[in-house]
């Protein structure tokens, strides 16, 4: 094998694309699960008085920080599944288009029967 060759496994990418399928969907579902519950703990500390009043903006930062982060986590294992995908599909495209080429190239090459001798130069 040269330095400059393309090699891909398209089996062990497919394959690999549904393990991070099923990740990213674990992922998604826990991420849901999380915003569930923790948005029921939003009024934890009461609504008005006054331990409420001086905990419910430290709180409501917090619960919308740890949100943020996870959400912004579910998304980039979500990322990289759709990456890995999209990767796949333009192997598969490029290993297609040269096989096509090749078959081509083997039936224009086949005629050699005419007065330009056929085939490609």
């Amino acid at each position: 094998m040269t330095d400059n060759a393309y090699f891909a496994n398209p089996a062990a990418l497919a394959s690999g694309t549904r393990q991070i399928e099923a990740i990213s969907n674990f992922a998604v579902d826990a991420f849901n699960e999380f915003f569930r519950d923790v948005s029921a703990t939003a009024d934890w500390c009461g609504k008005d008085d006054s331990y409420a009043k001086q905990m419910i903006p430290q709180e409501k930062k917090q619960r919308e920080g740890a949100t943020a982060t996870g959400k912004a986590l579910t998304e980039a294992i979500v990322g990289v599944g759709d990456g890995t995908l999209a990767n796949l599909k333009n192997i598969l495209g490029t290993q297609g288009g040269n096989l096509e080429a090749i078959h081509d190239s083997h039936i224009d090459t086949g005629n050699t029967g005419g007065a330009h001798g056929g085939g490609r130069h």
